[in-house]
């Protein structure tokens, strides 16, 4: 478990405001410098070197830095002070750094320690600093923590920094279910069934997955435990069961099953797998999406000819379409602030693209372009970034997206084909 505690009097009063205004029609990024870190004692292994790496990951990632190359840094980090003197600070003004993220690591007996300290590199003064002690195969989640603590205190809002994306592979004629981090890193396979595992959903304190499986030759609904590989049946209804949303109290579970004919949108009560039917019409109503209040529910349906995205009260009254332009609309989730629902939709050519509209459906906004398919769309637990699958590389890749921003990261591996990511709704320790 890592513990992470605010050094006393690290803070600094101009931290009193916030100084990176996210919403800002034009943002300058901040010159940012990390050099690796300083080593107090042995036995840390490469963790002075990685922990700078992620945070300078990170913190670019974002497009509110400007991460300086390393190899442009003129101070020897192993001999220089991490909390410098006000003289201390001219080789990082010589490089053009105005924020300085400085750190040092040690081996306590089985455990790792590590102080990180950001500095003001135009005032000449140390900002707040953090320290973390952990098992020594935890360094990259400390730099995750310490990035998310960077954005805090800069924007006024936490990253999503540790976070993972589930997502969908292909492999030969199956699909089956992975786990990526955020940044690309620890890969991991969570079925190996050799049948269709698809729609993975995640449950609100990210222990669980929800996904339909074919694994019995049906598509039933399944639960998997990422603590103990363990799975269970939510739903193996005749015909379809699809879906899995929790809402956002955890109690209720949404589904889109054809127990009574086409596809319609049900609420399952979590505690008594009671099944309360929302939609009732003679069209195919599928993908239900929760808004973070949990009053109302997003969701596709073709009632009125092509699929379209819709909005509903969570009983399933005041049904209002969202969406009225493009020929095909689907895959719909709410963004964690309320206020836009991302989509995908073809655009004029036929081609798949990332949408985002707001809550009313006044406006739409495209944010992915060019002649491949990009769909799927998912929020990360902040609401800065969009993971996606696109097939701009040739096959179909888990792509990242930050809102407002134009270049894709990809963070699937090279030679897989993936699809339907989504993104954890919380900080998952490693």
């Amino acid at each position: 478990m890592l513990a992470a505690l605010l050094l006393a009097g690290c803070s600094s009063p101009a931290l009193a405001k916030v100084y990176i205004d996210i919403n800002a029609p034009t943002l300058r990024q901040i010159p940012l410098a990390a050099p690796v870190l300083r080593r107090v004692s042995g036995g840390v292994d490469q963790a002075h070197f990685e922990i700078a790496d992620t945070i300078r990951s990170d913190l670019g990632l974002t497009d509110l830095f400007e991460v300086l190359d390393p190899r442009s840094y003129l101070e020897d980090p192993q001999l220089a002070p991490v909390q410098p003197s006000a003289n201390g600070f001219a080789d990082w003004f010589a490089v053009g750094a105005e924020i300085l993220v400085k750190g040092q690591v040690q081996r306590q007996g089985d455990r790792l320690e590590v102080d990180l300290w950001v500095h003001d590199v135009l005032r000449r003064e140390s900002l707040f600093g953090r320290h973390y002690e952990a098992e020594p195969s935890a360094a990259r989640a400390i730099a995750h923590m310490f990035a998310n603590t960077v954005l805090e205190e800069f924007t006024g809002k936490p990253g999503p920094f540790g976070t993972r994306i589930a997502y969908v592979v292909r492999e030969g004629d199956a699909k089956e279910l992975a786990l990526v981090n955020m940044d690309g890193t620890g890969v991991v396979r969570l079925t190996r069934g050799g049948s269709l595992n698809l729609s993975p959903a995640w449950s609100r304190d990210a222990r669980y997955l929800y996904y339909t499986s074919y694994m019995l030759g049906d598509p039933d609904l399944y639960l998997l435990d990422l603590t103990t590989w363990k799975h269970w049946v939510v739903s193996r209804r005749p015909g379809i069961d699809l879906s899995g949303k929790d809402s956002p109290d955890g109690k209720d579970l949404l589904l889109s099953l054809t127990v009574d004919g086409d596809a319609e949108i049900y609420r399952m009560d979590k505690a008594s797998r009671g099944l309360t039917r929302l939609t009732r019409n003679r069209a195919i109503d599928v993908a239900p999406s929760w808004s973070p209040d949990g009053e109302s529910i997003a969701f596709v349906s073709d009632r009125l000819g092509n699929p379209h995205i819709f909005v509903m009260d969570r009983d399933g009254k005041d049904v209002r379409r969202l969406t009225r332009s493009g020929h095909h609309n689907g895959d719909p989730d709410w963004s964690p602030r309320g206020d836009l629902i991302a989509f995908s939709g073809q655009d004029e050519r036929g081609t798949f693209q990332v949408y985002v509209v707001d809550a009313k459906g006044k406006q739409v906004r495209q944010l992915t372009f060019g002649s491949r398919d990009s769909l799927d769309p998912s929020w990360s637990p902040d609401g800065r970034f969009l993971a996606l699958s696109s097939r701009r590389g040739g096959d179909s890749a888990i792509y990242l997206l930050r809102l407002g921003g134009q270049e894709l990261h990809r963070v699937s591996p090279p030679g897989e084909a993936a699809s339907q990511p989504a993104w954890s709704p919380t900080f998952l320790n490693p």
